[in-house]
């Protein structure tokens, strides 16, 4: 019996120190200098013209690197070797990326030091599909020279309608041999990926968020409708127009209708649907006030001024009163169907 137990113990011992072995055997190994270059520049360089609306956290492009100087590598590495990548804005001092945020799983960075907080950007390496962290994120490399590591960034809108902007050769992230220490000089070697270029903003533009607006009036008796003109007391309806702006503008509307007729010299009355016909009113129509712009009418074919709008969502009030244009009225249904344009300046 006691010769089982006794193998028994062997057996587990020898199966534990081959797990022991086997951990260690796979440990990563850092690269180490080759004697000849040590530093090599990688750039994207970047040339986009934003159109439309352009929303936060959109992605403007992906760019990838070209070598700017030396050929080869600038160190050995051995198999089973590993590099580090960081985010960064310095050759000379690594960990100080300006964190923005994860975007689609991946840590997101501005490209600006300070200041311009326009645009964000993720650099990831195209082998393993890992990200360029602050912090410093592993990668594997083959053995022999240390080539540059295949890397693309990718550009985000940090902000709506972000602003024109200038890369002048901006550094954004590096390859290190060993893992970054404050005043250790362990950013010799390696190499350092910067985006060059320019962003030209998209031109001031505006588009509508709600295109078709109904108003339903309240009913009303023709004893509040004693002569020609607008009702005695209120009975209107409002809506707002919902007008989305990528910059600051001004804007203009004209009513396009198909049978109007004069309110105070103006073609403004919008005249209901098959008037007197059936059930239908006649000698009342609608007209539609600008309460923002002093309760200006509409006009039909003409411009009047709408608003000055600022960049991003702006409600514009419009309001429908009924109308009495006629000396003879007739009581019924009330409907009409009018066009609105709108035009930017």
């Amino acid at each position: 019996m006691k010769k089982y137990k006794n193998k028994s113990f062997a057996l587990v011992l020898s199966a534990i120190l081959i797990l022991m072995t086997g951990g260690y055997a796979f440990a990563a190994q850092n690269c180490v200098e080759n004697g000849r270059l040590k530093h090599s520049t990688m750039e994207a360089f970047v040339d986009l013209k934003l159109s439309g609306f352009i929303k936060k956290n959109q992605e403007l492009g992906r760019y990838t690197f070209r070598r700017q100087g030396g050929q080869g590598g600038v160190a050995i590495c051995d198999a089973d070797s590993q590099v580090y990548a960081y985010t960064t804005y310095s050759e000379s001092t690594v960990a100080n990326s300006r964190y923005y945020g994860d975007i689609n799983g991946h840590p997101a960075y501005h490209v600006m030091p300070r200041g311009n907080d326009n645009f964000a950007y993720v650099l990831i390496d195209n082998t393993t599909g890992q990200s360029f962290k602050v912090s410093g994120q592993p990668l594997p490399v083959p053995e022999g020279d240390l080539m540059p590591i295949d890397a693309t960034v990718i550009l985000y809108a940090a902000i709506d309608n972000p602003k024109s902007t200038t890369f002048y050769s901006d550094i954004i992230g590096a390859i290190l041999i060993n893992p970054y220490q404050s005043g250790g000089g362990s950013t010799r070697i390696g190499y350092t990926y910067q985006l060059a270029g320019k962003v030209v903003s998209a031109p001031t533009s505006c588009s509508l968020t709600n295109t078709d607006l109904e108003f339903e009036l309240p009913r009303i008796s023709t004893t509040e409708l004693p002569a020609i003109g607008s009702p005695t007391s209120n009975y209107s309806k409002s809506n707002d127009l919902v007008i989305d702006c990528t910059g600051k503008v001004s804007a203009k509307i004209k009513l396009q209708a198909a049978n109007t007729t004069s309110y105070n010299g103006k073609e403004s009355v919008i005249k209901t649907t098959n008037e007197g016909q059936n059930d239908n009113a006649s000698g009342v129509g609608f007209i539609v006030k600008l309460p923002g712009n002093n309760n200006e009418v509409l006009v039909n074919q003409e411009f009047v001024r709408l608003a000055d709008l600022d960049t991003g969502s702006t409600p514009v009030p419009l309001i429908a009163e009924y109308y009495r244009y006629n000396p003879e009225i007739k009581a019924g249904k009330l409907n009409a169907e009018a066009n609105f344009v709108v035009q930017f300046n």
